[in-house]
């Protein structure tokens, strides 16, 4: 079975080929991908801004990265008991032990030899002796084997379109049902990018009293307004600490999610903790680069204040199912956050566009 793939050579070197697709084994499964979405992770690592990346390439040769998908299944191994032949699904591209303390909790998102499809997890080597060894790649191709756990069955009434935002949304949604995020609750939202959009949308569908959104572009202020925020703050009209609490009055936010990672996040943390409520809680989504992700916080201000002060990576299965049916309901308009869609052989053309202008999540056709 032959799939197109894109490989990546080196920094900045994205090829469209044909390769062959490694055989079945007992536990795996073949899926015939449709539609994929563009992330952050896959641009670090055609930017070469990991450490380990371009040493692995040279040591191992090419990688397909992308690790968010939806397809067919078109083969299953013998053994496979989860999904068959035909079935609709979307990747979940954790590939867990299983056998560690955190698996055998049911917080497999925590599992410490976790690895991921198409190089979304653990050491960028690991990920290519993964693909080298086990013939196990990335979601930028028309086909993906991957052992049955990272498969998600989807209704036939959902779009392979909105299956590809399956792993996005799953990490939204761990990260405001983590907060305990529901009826009665004020949500700030701090950082309007695709996630933070997407925290907007899973705070409304969880019931929040009120949704602020804040950033510094009125497009996606729009944006969030469209997905249900109530009340938007443009930080560059002023104190966003400030217009929080005054859209709370005075209160503060007792909900407030920091969702971009990299050199921002430290100033939005601190921030975040000024406006959070007295017994709030203040979780962060995303990473920061080693040695930029120290700030300084007040500790009286966390203990005087009771701050819940947390944070989530990954998911489990339970937030990928709540994921489907959000997706799956119509609650949100997902089309205003994956709003771009190119083909796989213009995937260069896409990462230089991946967050400029208003352009979101940019999708990808994989058989365009």
């Amino acid at each position: 079975m032959e799939m197109k793939a894109a490989l990546l050579y080196a920094p900045h070197d994205i090829r469209v080929e044909t390769r062959e697709v490694a055989p079945c084994g007992d536990h795996d499964i073949i899926i015939n991908l449709k539609k994929a979405c563009l992330c952050p992770t896959d641009i670090k690592k055609y930017n070469a801004d990991k450490p380990d990346v371009e040493g692995a390439l040279k040591e191992y040769g090419p990688c397909i990265l992308g690790h968010e998908a939806a397809g067919v299944v078109v083969e299953a191994g013998a053994r496979v008991t989860a999904v068959k032949k035909g079935d609709r699904v979307a990747v979940q591209p954790m590939i867990f032990c299983g056998e560690c303390g955190y698996c055998k909790e049911g917080r497999t998102n925590l599992c410490p030899h976790v690895i991921g499809v198409g190089c979304s997890a653990g050491g960028f080597g690991e990920c290519e002796k993964l693909f080298y060894e086990q013939g196990i790649g990335g979601c930028f191709a028309t086909h993906l084997k991957t052992p049955e756990i990272c498969a998600m069955k989807l209704p036939d009434s959902l779009s392979m379109e909105a299956g590809s935002l399956l792993e996005p949304l799953a990490d939204v949604v761990h990260s405001v049902d983590h907060a305990l995020t529901g009826p009665g609750d004020d949500v700030a939202v701090l950082g309007l990018g695709p996630m933070g959009l997407l925290h907007v949308a899973a705070a409304r569908y969880n019931g929040a009293r009120h949704v602020i959104a804040v950033d510094l572009d009125e497009s996606r202020l729009d944006i969030a307004r469209r997905l249900g925020a109530d009340q938007i703050v443009n930080s560059r009209q002023g104190d966003p600490v400030a217009q929080v609490k005054a859209l709370t009055g005075g209160v503060g936010a007792n909900k407030v999610f920091v969702v971009p990672g990299g050199p921002a996040q430290a100033v939005l943390t601190v921030q975040a903790m000024d406006m959070a409520a007295k017994g709030g809680t203040v979780s962060l989504f995303s990473s920061s680069p080693t040695g930029a992700d120290a700030f300084t916080v007040s500790i009286n201000r966390i203990h005087y204040s009771m701050i819940n002060f947390t944070g989530t990576v990954g998911f489990g299965n339970a937030h990928a199912e709540k994921a489907i049916e959000m997706l799956a309901s119509g609650a949100f308009d997902y089309t205003l956050i994956r709003n771009r869609e190119m083909p796989l052989s213009q995937i260069n053309e896409a990462i230089a566009l991946y967050g400029r202008g208003e352009n979101l999540k940019i999708g990808l056709d994989l058989e365009a």
